[in-house]
C-alpha cells in the first residue's frame, strides 16, 4: 500500500491513509494524540452506524478504617505539600455509622428548603433527611459543605473552551472513589514483598487477605451508595474492592449534590484534525458533605453518558494475508527484544493470564487474521464487560489486543471492556481488572497527561495500582507520547514502559536503537520517589520511565489488521502491551523453575544489578527535554528489555 511520512506531533501515528472517527469526549490513547487529549472510535464500513443518547440501565457489580486521603496529610501525594515518606502514612480508624434514627437541629431548619437540606444561621446549606431516609442518624455537624478536589477540568481557552452551563435535562455519569485503608501499612507490606531480603520476598497476598485487611469498610461503602440514591443519583456499578462506585442521574440532581453547576466545554481533540468534543466542566469548586468527604478520595469524574444501539456486526473472513516489509511484525519484535529465545526453550506464556484495558471492544475476524498471516495459532480472547455495553470498535484496543496476544502466544487473554475511552469507563475497567485478580499481568495504553488530569483520580489510580502489587500482579502502562509524564504511569506501582526509535535487519537482528523524540517522560507531579527509585531519581518525585521498547517509525513502526486492511503506526501504545506479552512469557518460565509470578517488577529493576545488566542500554536521542544517556535516563529508563536474560536475572 502506499505510505505517507508519519504525522508530526500525532501519538497514534498513521502511515497508510485512513479515516478516523471521534468519540465524543473521549479521553487520549497512549498512542493517540500529543496532549492526551482525544481518542481514536471507530465504526465499521460495512456494518452500520454507532449510536448515540443516553445510557442505559446496567448490571451491577456484586462486591465480593480509612486512612486519611487529604491533601494534607497523605504523603504519598507532594503536590499537597507533604514532605515525608510513604512509609510514615498514619492510619486513621475506620468509623462505622447506623442510619436508623433521625437527627436534626430545629434550631437551624427553616421553611421553604428543598427536601433534604438544612439552613443553617448564615445562610448556608447542608444535607438533612426525611424521618424515613438512609441518612438520619448522621449529626447536623457531619452534614456541613466541605470543599473537596473534584474530578472535572475548568474552562482553559484553546483546550476547554466554555460552552456555558449545561442543561439540567441532562444526564451524568459518574464515579466516587475511596481510599485503600491502611494505605501506608500496606505500602511497607509491599515494599518487602519485593525485597529479595526480607522473610516474606515474593509472598504476595490474596485477594480475600487484601478485602479483610484493606478494602474500605462495606459499611462506608454502603453509606456512600444510600447518599447517591437519597440524592436521586442512583449506583449503576459496584467495584468488587469497595474502591469506586458508579452512578448516574440529571445534571439539575449532580448540581444540587455536590453544590455547583456543570457546565458544557469544547474539548480539543488534536486527533489528525478531528473536531472537538463536548466534555462537562467547572468554573467553581465542589463541596461534599463533611461525612462523605472524610469516608473518600472525593468525586473522581463526571462524563457524558455513554453511547447505545447494538455493536455492527463484523464483515470479511479470516485469512491468511502477510503484509510484507514495510512495518515490524511480531516475529521481527520477538527476535529483537529476545523472546524468541524463551519460545525456543518451550514458553510462550502457557499457564499464564494476561489481561488488557480496553475501550470498547476489536476486530475478532481482524485479529484471527493478524495471528494466521505470522504463523500463530491461539485462542480468541475472553471479553469481559465492565459497565454499559459496548457499541463501538476502537483502534487503540484493537492494537492492544493483537500485540499482546501475539507476543504471548500461548497466554489466556482477558480483554476488560468499558463502554468508551473517558475517565469513567477507564477507571473502572482499570480498577475492577485488578479488584477481580485474575490475570498476573495486566497492559494498559490509554494514558492521559498528568498535568492535565484532576488530582482525585491520580490518587485512585494509585490507590488501584497499589492493590496490584500486593497481589502479585504486574501492572504496565504506555508513557505516553507528548514527552511529558503521564497517568497512571506516574504511580510507583505501575512499571512505565517508554519509547525507542528501533532498526533491525529485517530478521530481527538489532542495528541501532534510540530514545524516541515523544517518549512520555519526567518527573511525577503527584508522587514522591519511591524507596526503590532514591539514588536514580535525579529530584525528590517519582521519575518515568522505567524501560522501554520500539514506539518510533526509524523502523517503519507496527503492522496492525484494522478493517481487513493492514495499516503501520507507532507509539507507547504498542511499547506497552508488547511488553506485557514479554512479562507473560518470563511469567510462564518461572512457574516451570517452581517460581512465582514477576508481579511489581520495579524495585528489583533498580536494586538489582544482575538486572539492570540484562537491559540493553540505550544511550542516543532524546526528547526535547532529556537525553539518553549510559545508565538510567528519563526516555527509556533502564533501556531495551532482553527477555531470556531478564528472566534469568530476576531472583
Amino acid at each position: 500500500m502506499p505510505h505517507t511520512p508519519p504525522v508530526g506531533g500525532l501519538r497514534l501515528t498513521p502511515l497508510t491513509f485512513l479515516t478516523l472517527l471521534a468519540l465524543p469526549g473521549a479521553l487520549a490513547l497512549a498512542g493517540c494524540s500529543d496532549d492526551s487529549a482525544g481518542s481514536v472510535s471507530d465504526t465499521l464500513t460495512t456494518g452500520g452506524i454507532s449510536a448515540t443518547g443516553s445510557g442505559t440501565e446496567p448490571t451491577t457489580f456484586t462486591p465480593t478504617s480509612l486512612d486519611s486521603n487529604s491533601d494534607t496529610v497523605d504523603p504519598t501525594h507532594p503536590d499537597s505539600g507533604a514532605t515525608h515518606t510513604s512509609s510514615s502514612t498514619t492510619d486513621v480508624p475506620t468509623t462505622t455509622v447506623d442510619v436508623t434514627v433521625s437527627t436534626t437541629d430545629p434550631s437551624t431548619t427553616t421553611t421553604g428548603v428543598e427536601p433534604g437540606t438544612t439552613t443553617t444561621g448564615d445562610g448556608s446549606t447542608t444535607e438533612t433527611c426525611d424521618t424515613d431516609g438512609p441518612l438520619c442518624d448522621i449529626p447536623p455537624e457531619e452534614m456541613v459543605p466541605t470543599d473537596k478536589p473534584d474530578g472535572l477540568p475548568s474552562p482553559l481557552p484553546g483546550v476547554y473552551d466554555d460552552q456555558g452551563e449545561a442543561p439540567l435535562d441532562n444526564q451524568v455519569r459518574g464515579l466516587i472513589g475511596f481510599p485503600t485503608r491502611g494505605f501506608g501499612t500496606l505500602e511497607d507490606k509491599v515494599l518487602a514483598m519485593y525485597t529479595p531480603s526480607s522473610p516474606s520476598y515474593g509472598e504476595y497476598m490474596t485477594v480475600a487477605e487484601w478485602m479483610q485487611d484493606h478494602a474500605p469498610t462495606q459499611e462506608d461503602y454502603d453509606l456512600i451508595k444510600e447518599w447517591l440514591e437519597f440524592r436521586n443519583l442512583p449506583v449503576t456499578f459496584d467495584s468488587s474492592n469497595r474502591l469506586v462506585v458508579a452512578f448516574k442521574g440529571s445534571v439539575k440532581d449532580f448540581n444540587d449534590t455536590f453544590k455547583t453547576t456543570l457546565h458544557i466545554c469544547l474539548r480539543k481533540n488534536p486527533q489528525q484534525g478531528n473536531p472537538p468534543f463536548e466534555v462537562y466542566c467547572t468554573i467553581d469548586s465542589f463541596t461534599l458533605p463533611k461525612f462523605v468527604a472524610e469516608r473518600t478520595t472525593g468525586l473522581l469524574t463526571a462524563d457524558l453518558p455513554a453511547a447505545t444501539g447494538s455493536l455492527p456486526p463484523e464483515g470479511g473472513s479470516v485469512i491468511s494475508d502477510p503484509p510484507g516489509p514495510g512495518a515490524f511484525d511480531p516475529i521481527e519484535i520477538a527476535a529483537a527484544y529476545e523472546v524468541d529465545d524463551l519460545y525456543a526453550a518451550g514458553f510462550t506464556g502457557q499457564g499464564v493470564k494476561l489481561g488488557v484495558i480496553a475501550a470498547a471492544t476489536f476486530h475478532s475476524k481482524d485479529l484471527q487474521t493478524f495471528w494466521k498471516s505470522f504463523g500463530i495459532t491461539r485462542a480468541v480472547p475472553k471479553r469481559k464487560q465492565m459497565m454499559e455495553p459496548v457499541v463501538t470498535r476502537i483502534t487503540e484496543t484493537i492494537l492492544d489486543v493483537q500485540w499482546s496476544s501475539s507476543i504471548a502466544k500461548g497466554a489466556e487473554i482477558i480483554t476488560y471492556e468499558g463502554p468508551d475511552a473517558r475517565n469513567t469507563a477507564l477507571m473502572f475497567a482499570f480498577n475492577e481488572a485488578i479488584a477481580l485478580g485474575e490475570v498476573s499481568v495486566l497492559t494498559d495504553s490509554f494514558a492521559h497527561r498528568e498535568d492535565s488530569e484532576p488530582l482525585p483520580l491520580r490518587h485512585q489510580y494509585n490507590h488501584s495500582a497499589l492493590m496490584g502489587a500486593a497481589i502479585g500482579m504486574t501492572v504496565i502502562s504506555a508513557s505516553g507520547d507528548s514527552a511529558r509524564p503521564d497517568i497512571p504511569c506516574t504511580s510507583p506501582y505501575v512499571v512505565c514502559v517508554g519509547g525507542t526509535d528501533l532498526v533491525t535487519n529485517g530478521n530481527g537482528t538489532v542495528v541501532s536503537e534510540a530514545a524516541w523524540d515523544s517518549s512520555g517522560s519526567g518527573d511525577a507531579k503527584t508522587f514522591l520517589t519511591p524507596q526503590w527509585q532514591v539514588g536514580t531519581a535525579p529530584n525528590d518525585r517519582r521519575a518515568t520511565v522505567d524501560l522501554a521498547l520500539n514506539a518510533g517509525f526509524a523502523g517503519g513502526g507496527y503492522w496492525i489488521r484494522r478493517f481487513g486492511l493492514w495499516e503501520s503506526y507507532g507509539g507507547t501504545s504498542f511499547a506497552a502491551p508488547t511488553f506485557a506479552g514479554l512479562i507473560a512469557v518470563v511469567n510462564s518460565y518461572r512457574a516451570d523453575q517452581g517460581l512465582g509470578p514477576v508481579g511489581l517488577l520495579t524495585p528489583v529493576i533498580y536494586t538489582d544489578a544482575l538486572v539492570k545488566a540484562s537491559f540493553r542500554d540505550v544511550t542516543v536521542g532524546s526528547t526535547d527535554l532529556f537525553p539518553a544517556k549510559k545508565g538510567w535516563d528519563y526516555p527509556t529508563g533502564w533501556g531495551a528489555p532482553r527477555a531470556k536474560k531478564l528472566a534469568d536475572a530476576l531472583p
